[in-house]
């Protein structure tokens, strides 16, 4: 029997909507984030998009420091990550850290390092953000923005008043507009400080274009851009949704998985709790879709640690994935997820359990373990000795197995079902009630 045990900690929060897009940069220093999700379009193999230590951190924001961060240089590649949803109407939020080490200034301004892609372009950027230094002051700068390309619109500027080698909170927003083809708006929205719970007004914004607006939103790119007029930078923890969020209901402390023979316990603990209704625990089988396992209810409001716990029984041999679907009493809901995906290895002998449920009426489950492959029957007998059913026959391979019994058409009372493989046998009584 193997045993494997997967742990992360995860911060996030739950919002408005649901969130479409967390990146943390939860990764080693110095790998690229292309193996972690983020797809390089641009730039050849120069200068790729590298994860870089520390992470960035910053007051009141949802997301608080986890992992490292990633840098951005001012020539090579650009990468985009797709969004969970594509987004064509309504509003859209996207909140990352910034800590900005060179900015430039050239004329026009600078260059824009962040930007909105639709769900099947890589060159279409809208809601573009840009840097450019201070043409007075060599130690301040300014972010600014475009709703699409310069031929549209000339970038709008904030004040030069943001310091280098500081951490600041960007939020860009996107919002659809139906009465024309060029009247979508962005704005964007700077903190030096903790962000409020609701939205503000922003700093810049809004700003409008004449070229036509996009017709969808699909991807969050980072770009590097030109070396005479880009940034070089570090930037963390994005955060995309369909809602203004900033404030903290849930914050996640740990989040651990163990295994147990074919059991997976989870474990997790929360610091703070504001209005949690609960979580739904889901799984996933490798290459197949999400599905809910069970439900835990929270502890609605508390600012303590609070703990978890959820046993998956009697799963089978296989890789699994999981995470919490924790929801708030307003049907709000936010993700997380387990990094490491859970492995269930092979059983060390033969055995054979207890029917779950029993009695019971008209299903029940028989689970068996099989160390080694081989010709294996399952097999169902009523108490004078009968045959009545064959449950398993043939070839089996090593691992935790299942097999569900339907006695619908047959009498109550009790049977023995019997398990052969190999020169194992084993009997077990189950009893049919209805």
């Amino acid at each position: 029997m193997r045993r494997f045990i997967a742990i992360v900690f995860i911060f996030a929060c739950s919002v408005a909507h649901a969130q479409i897009l967390s990146e943390s940069f939860d990764y080693p220093a110095g790998d690229s984030i292309g193996a972690y999700g983020w797809t390089s379009f641009s730039g050849g193999a120069t200068n790729r998009l590298l994860v870089t230590a520390p992470g960035l951190d910053f007051p009141g924001y949802q997301q608080p420091g986890v992992g490292n961060s990633v840098k951005l240089r001012n020539t090579g590649q650009d990468s985009y990550k797709p969004l969970s949803s594509i987004v064509n109407s309504g509003t859209l939020y996207a909140f990352f850290i910034v800590n900005v080490d060179t900015a430039r200034i050239v004329a026009g301004g600078g260059d824009y390092f962040v930007g909105l892609l639709p769900s099947t372009s890589t060159t279409n950027y809208t809601c573009r953000i840009y840097i450019r230094n201070s043409p007075t002051k060599t130690d301040t700068f300014a972010f600014g923005i475009t709703k699409n390309a310069l031929s549209g619109g000339a970038v709008v500027w904030s004040d030069s008043i943001y310091r280098r080698a500081s951490n600041y909170l960007v939020c860009a927003k996107y919002e659809f507009k139906t009465g024309s083809t060029t009247d979508d708006e962005v704005s964007l929205f700077v903190f030096d400080s903790a962000p409020p719970n609701f939205e503000p007004s922003p700093t810049i914004g809004p700003v409008t274009g004449t070229t036509t607006d996009v017709a969808d939103i699909g991807r969050f790119a980072l770009r590097q851009g030109v070396a005479t007029t880009s940034a070089t930078l570090l930037l963390d923890e994005i955060f995309v949704a369909t809602g203004w969020t900033t404030a903290l209901p849930v914050e996640l402390a740990s989040f651990t998985a163990s295994v147990n023979g074919r059991n997976v316990n989870l474990n997790w603990s929360t610091s703070s709790e504001l209005n949690n209704y609960g979580f739904d625990i889901e799984r996933r089988v490798s290459g197949s879709d999400w599905s809910a396992i069970g439900f835990v209810p929270g502890s609605g409001t508390s600012s303590g640690i609070k703990d978890y716990s959820f046993t998956d029984r009697q799963t089978g041999t296989g890789n699994y994935s999981y995470r919490l679907k924790q929801m708030d009493y307003n049907g709000n809901f936010e993700y997380f997820d387990l990094a490491q995906e859970v492995v269930i290895g092979l059983p060390d002998q033969y055995a054979l359990h207890q029917n779950y449920p029993n009695p019971f009426n008209p299903s029940t489950v028989i689970n068996f373990d099989i160390p080694a492959a081989g010709e294996v029957s399952l097999d169902l007998f009523d108490m004078k000795g009968s045959h009545v059913r064959n449950l398993i026959s043939g070839y089996r391979n090593a691992g935790y197995n299942s097999v569900s019994l339907n006695a619908s058409d047959l009498p109550s009372g009790s049977y023995i079902y019997r398990l052969s493989a190999g020169s194992y046998s084993a009997v077990k009584r189950l009893m049919l009630v209805k």
